[in-house]
């Protein structure tokens, strides 16, 4: 929603939607994975079960099954390798990867066996800095090495090398475009690069400035030229909202470009306790919201205020190396461990409440109830197109004639004493066999058949039947978004009672699925992902 003010939602709301954040009362927690690890460098969360939360020291991997309370090793890097990135394949859960500074590692039993799945050739190939699987086509995977771009058509079991122009070689981070799934931003030591898979196509965007200017200073603002020229690129993002909306992070803080990457424009750096941002992580809200992994904590971003804020409440200010979200929780894995953050939906301020154009607009991306209503009538074959087709077809049948076939014997066959050289023989004489065929038509059946009446009869049934069906479904739909609507604009503080209302959106949407042929919730997935 393009002008909503302040109009965040709980994720439970919106099934393609992601989770609406903000800070909690209590703040961080910090989260013990091991008495022995004091630094994590990498944090994942299943996207198909939130509770299940993968975290990385830099050798060793630690899974948690119930959202934080016990840690389980699953994987300890072989040669000293340390671990810069993971990812969680979101059709299989259990296929882990695990990016490192002396090549991949996966496991395809979630953790249980390990095995390494690229070491790259050349210089610097086997330090790999970013792994993800593919938006949409789910067995494809990509990999950025120091030394190019790698891609695996097989989970991660297999590699081949992506062409890419020789100066974006050296990967830093890639995005997904949302809008078309082929189509990437490629972060690298030299700058900032637009490409497709498909066609090969790469257009350099942003060029990284790779010396100081004369007076030994960094510059302290990007050239505004269609390229562009600034130094130490650390992370790329795109709205989520706006493909053209793109985000890039340095060492200076944070450039936005709302042209997909032809012109930049460096955001103000007021509440920001640290310009150094090394990740990023965009959330699909009303508009986006952007937390950023710093020097000195977790920051948020809201773009439509124009303003940063810091999320320090219970962490000490230390290096973020990563970021990861799931429904009601934020995860930070610092220099200081990993700490967990408790996220609540928005209260609305009484002089930016959103209009209720703007409240509806958040579900633009559900079927409408016209949409549900002839989905139900549909499934339920119920349609009034169905007794005109049946009229139609009782007055056709006058012009398909009856046909008929009859045959009979002739009775005059006779028999008598042979004559002839044997008298006392006795011969049958030759028998007549007549048939014949006959079409009728009932031509008054154009006018009026007894089919009529019968159709009469189930007309009006039918008729019954379907106006059940839409009462049912138009009581349902309405009930659901109501239910929606308070879930948004009034929270329960009571966790048991949010409990029960998000339960009874998950039963209301089945039962709408339930007159329509799972078409509501297939539906809602379809135009979520677009």
């Amino acid at each position: 929603m393009r002008h909503a003010r302040g109009l965040f939602l709980l994720s439970a709301l919106v099934s393609s939607s992601g989770p609406a954040l903000v800070e909690a009362a209590s703040g961080w927690e910090r989260v013990a994975v091991a008495p022995e690890e004091r630094v994590v460098t990498a944090v994942a969360v299943d996207p198909s079960v939130p509770v299940r939360v993968l975290a990385a020291s830099p050798r060793a991997l630690y899974e948690t099954l119930d959202g934080g309370t016990k840690w389980h090793h699953r994987f300890h890097t072989p040669g000293g390798a340390d671990i810069q990135a993971l990812a969680i394949d979101p059709a299989f859960p259990s296929i882990v990867l695990a990016a490192t500074d002396q090549g991949l590692y996966g496991s395809f039993d979630g953790g249980a066996q390990w095995q390494r799945l690229f070491r790259g050739a050349g210089d610097g190939a086997s330090r790999c800095t970013h792994v993800a699987f593919h938006p949409t086509q789910r067995e494809t995977v990509l990999l950025g090495t120091a030394n190019g771009l790698f891609r695996s058509t097989d989970r991660g079991r297999s590699w081949v090398e992506v062409g890419v122009p020789l100066a974006a070689r050296q990967i830093v981070h890639l995005a997904w475009d949302p809008q078309r799934p082929d189509h990437l931003y490629l972060l690298t030591a030299g700058g900032l690069f637009e490409g497709d898979l498909k066609d090969g196509r790469w257009e350099r965007r942003l060029t990284v400035l790779q010396t100081p200017d004369a007076s030994g200073e960094e510059p302290t603002e990007p050239v505004e030229e269609s390229t562009g020229s600034i130094r130490q690129l650390t992370a790329v993002a795109v709205d989520p909202h706006s493909a053209s909306t793109i985000y890039l992070a340095d060492t200076r803080g944070l450039l936005k470009s709302v042209d997909g990457g032809r012109t930049w424009q460096r955001l103000s750096r007021a509440g920001l306790a640290s310009a150094s941002i090394r990740r990023l992580l965009p959330l699909a809200r009303s508009p986006v919201v952007l937390y950023a992994a710093t020097a000195r904590g977790v920051a948020r971003y809201d773009p439509h205020a124009e303003r940063w804020t810091m999320l320090s409440r219970g962490q000490a200010s230390a290096q973020v190396h990563d970021l990861a979200a799931a429904k009601r929780q934020l995860w930070a894995a610092t220099d200081e461990g990993l700490y967990r953050y408790e996220l609540a939906p928005d209260a609305f301020e009484e002089d930016r409440r959103p209009s209720p154009e703007e409240l509806l607009s958040n579900f633009s991306h559900e079927p409408t109830m016209e949409q549900v209503r002839e989905a139900a009538i549909r499934y339920a074959e119920v349609s009034p197109d169905k007794i005109a087709a049946w009229r139609t077809q009782a007055r056709l049948r006058a012009l398909i004639p009856t046909f008929n076939v009859s045959s009979d014997t002739n009775l005059t066959d006779f028999r008598h004493w042979d004559s002839g050289t044997n008298p006392d023989s006795l011969v049958r004489g030759e028998r007549d066999v007549d048939w014949s065929a006959t079409l009728d038509w009932e031509l008054a059946d154009l006018i009026w058949s007894d089919d009529q009446t019968s159709i009469d009869v189930r007309s009006k049934l039918m008729v019954e039947l379907r106006d059940d069906i839409v009462d049912e479904v138009t009581r349902l739909y309405f009930e659901r978004r109501r239910l929606q609507i308070a879930l948004l604009t009034d929270p329960s503080t009571d966790q048991r009672k949010l409990l029960e209302q998000e339960l009874r959106l998950q039963e209301l949407t089945a039962l709408i699925d339930g007159l329509t042929g799972g078409y509501f919730s297939r539906q809602v997935k379809i135009d979520g992902a677009r």
